[in-house]
């Protein structure tokens, strides 16, 4: 089979007719136009019509491609025995191609099979069909683990491709090179590069197997539900042109097992190792820890902590924590964390793994595309379109980014009280002057119930939560990120230990009024402690952050039930997304959001914001403006600033120890210089994976 650079010119200009030898050329290039479409069907009928009329050879090799594409191996074999006698030439080296394609399932002998193949193809300048081989050895190697020569041979096919003017089967060599990264647990890259190839011109309705692996890369992400929904259309456009790919139906009983369903599992049976894990044939998915690719070894080490004694159990988990931390792995890593905390018995183990263990929707490094995708999403909703496709989209492109790189964090040098859902309890460690204890806290949700009626009757409200101490870093989760923990004191509210930065470097202050707020706020605040008002749009407010000691933003804020990074602020041109705030390089050290919940406080903590002081409850609009004169007097200390104005909800979400002076712009009203003064700090904010929110 040769292929075309565009097939659809091809179907649009060429008609059989003429003598026989015109009209075999004819239907031999439409029928590989179509092969090239994914319109299998359709190129079959071209294919038999051509050996109808000539018998020539080459109809029978298509034929053979066609039905090997099918999944369909003793059809394709009969194809190329009937054409075996006919071939001459460099049709015999494309017939000795495709044989070693069907050994597919012995990688080995593929790889020295297609080998040869790519020799011959080579002297002979048979550049289309080497290009098949050096794409059928990769697939093969990827088969027998030697992932860098798969990705060599995929990166060689795709340069030969592109330099015949044929893009879109280069962008499936960029899309293969995906694969590869899949298989080697680096699922950041992974998904770029079928963003990439997709960009690039592959049509996934001609190639169903690219939303397969997608489904797969999406699976491999945590997110069950996107992966069902690429699969979807797979199926029907794999039904459509009577393909049969076996991954499909593995990876939609994968999604059914990951969903809680473990029947399509059951009924498929065979060797798939998270199918084993379930069956609970753990010796040999143990087996498995040391081979194969990245997450089925994970899915071994699990194995063994499953079939192994406490030590060596734990033992195991770390094992595989190690291999995904290496290869930048996510899954199966909280079911390897969950089953160390749950043998976790003293209270600096439990506090050591419910760490490691705690969720989050990280925040993505600054990405163009997703910069464009998100501005996409704002103009739809400003029109009341759908909304789901495109934050779909920004979902995918943000798991192709990559996470953001850590910031540097440091051990608390306070009180600690680290609270843990598990097991279906929660359980408090507590850490004081280097001695730990924990406890079972019963019924937190009605701790959280009783605290927040007990804020609006106006009534103090006292806690046993907390040690008798000065300051006291709080690490909150499940109900309790709902709790209004200034009111219990100078509390630091961070998602983990790892959002504390005790280090501050002071900057300018900013102020943003978003539409439908009355601006005296913002213009009383900006005339006593000086700094610039920016404009009000996601533009013009991203730009003002940069680099700013604190930022007070006045804007109306909604909180997404489902991913965080999704909750928002109103501004003029529309909503700033969690996303947005990737772009951030130099995030402002103290955030202040004045106006109600908005579930942020996270994404500018993993922005690289020091602390950020909001509210668990609405804050009445006739209560704001003397609410906060009082906390910009304290903001050099936003523990203690959040604790001024608790009455009203208000808690510091991440470091609010005493930071540095903020100074006044250029052209700026002039700033007192006190310790009280307004200045520096950092975010936190709940932890994105339980059933409730924080600000």
């Amino acid at each position: 089979m040769s292929a075309t650079a565009d097939p659809r010119a091809t179907i649009a200009s060429t008609e059989v007719r003429g003598t026989r030898a015109e009209r075999a050329d004819a239907l031999h290039d439409l029928s590989v136009a179509h092969v090239e479409l994914g319109h299998l069907d359709v190129a079959a009928r071209f294919a038999r019509r051509g050996v109808r009329l000539s018998g020539e050879a080459r109809f029978h090799l298509t034929l053979a491609w066609i039905e090997l594409d099918r999944g369909r191996r003793e059809q394709s074999l009969r194809h190329l025995d009937l054409a075996a006698p006919h071939l001459r030439g460099h049709e015999r080296v494309r017939a000795r191609c495709l044989r070693g394609l069907h050994l597919a399932g012995e990688p080995r002998l593929a790889i020295a099979e297609l080998t040869a193949v790519i020799r011959d193809l080579k002297r002979r300048g048979d550049e289309r069909w080497l290009a098949n081989a050096l794409v059928g050895r990769g697939i093969a190697r990827c088969g027998a683990a030697q992932l860098s020569r798969a990705e060599a041979d995929f990166r060689a096919a795709q340069t030969v491709l592109a330099a015949l003017g044929e893009p879109v089967r280069a962008a499936m060599c960029l899309h293969n090179r995906g694969f590869v990264a899949m298989l080697a647990g680096d699922l950041p890259l992974a998904l770029r590069r079928y963003e990439e190839a997709a960009r690039a011109g592959l049509d996934s309705t001609s190639k169903p197997e690219a939303l397969v692996d997608r489904a797969e890369a999406l699976l491999a992400a945590g997110l069950t539900a996107e992966a069902r929904r690429v699969l979807a259309p797979a199926v029907e456009l794999l039904k459509r042109c009577r393909r049969h790919v076996p991954e499909l139906a593995v990876l939609s009983a994968r999604c059914a097992l990951r969903g809680g369903d473990p029947e399509p599992a059951r009924r498929l049976g065979g060797d798939d190792p998270e199918f084993l894990l379930a069956a609970g044939k753990l010796d040999v998915v143990a087996a498995q820890r040391f081979r194969g690719p990245v997450q089925t070894r994970a899915l071994g080490w699990l194995a063994q902590a499953r079939r192994s004694d406490r030590r060596g159990a734990l033992a195991a988990c770390r094992a595989g924590l190690k291999l995904l931390d290496e290869h930048h792995g996510d899954w199966p890593r909280r079911e390897l964390t969950g089953h160390a905390l749950g043998l976790a018995r003293t209270a600096r183990e439990v506090l050591h793994w419910s760490e490691r263990h705690r969720a989050s929707t990280p925040l993505p490094p600054d990405d163009p595309e997703l910069a464009r995708a998100l501005a996409e999403l704002r103009r739809a909703k400003a029109f009341g379109l759908p909304l789901e496709v495109l934050e779909r989209n920004v979902r995918r492109l943000s798991l192709a980014a990559g996470r953001r790189a850590a910031h540097d964090a440091a051990a608390p040098d306070l009180p600690l009280v680290s609270f843990v859902v598990h097991g279906g309890r929660m359980t408090a460690v507590t850490l004081v002057g280097g001695r730990a204890s924990m406890r079972t806290i019963p019924d937190p949700a009605e701790l959280v119930r009783t605290a927040r009626l007990s804020l609006r009757a106006g009534r103090k409200i006292t806690t046993d939560l907390l040690p008798d101490a000065e300051e006291v870093v709080v690490v909150p989760d499940g109900v309790l990120h709902s709790m209004p923990w200034a009111a219990f004191g100078r509390v630091h509210v961070v998602p983990s230990l790892r959002h504390w930065r005790p280090g501050s470097r002071g900057g300018h202050r900013v102020w943003v009024a978003g539409p439908r707020l009355h601006d005296e706020e913002v213009t009383a605040l900006r005339r006593e402690h000086g700094g610039t008002v920016v404009e009000s749009t996601v533009e013009g407010t991203l730009r003002g952050l940069e680099g700013a000691g604190v930022a007070h933003i006045a804007a109306h804020g909604h909180v997404h039930p489902e991913n965080p990074l999704f909750s928002h602020l109103d501004l003029a041109d529309g909503p700033l997304y969690g996303y947005d705030l990737a772009r951030l390089r130099n995030p402002p050290e103290v955030v202040v959001l004045s106006a109600c919940e908005s579930g942020l406080a996270r994404a500018f903590l993993d922005a690289g914001t020091r602390a950020v002081i909001a509210s668990v409850l609405p804050v009445p609009d006739a209560l704001v403006r003397e609410a906060m004169t009082e906390l910009h007097r304290l903001a050099g200390h936003p523990a203690e600033a959040a604790r001024a104005v608790a009455h009203l909800g208000f808690s510091c979400y991440g470091t609010g120890t005493r930071v540095a002076a903020c100074n006044a712009a250029a052209n700026d009203v002039p700033v007192q210089s006190s310790c009280d003064d307004p200045t520096v700090a950092g975010t936190s904010t709940p932890d994105a994976t339980t059933s409730t929110h924080g600000p």
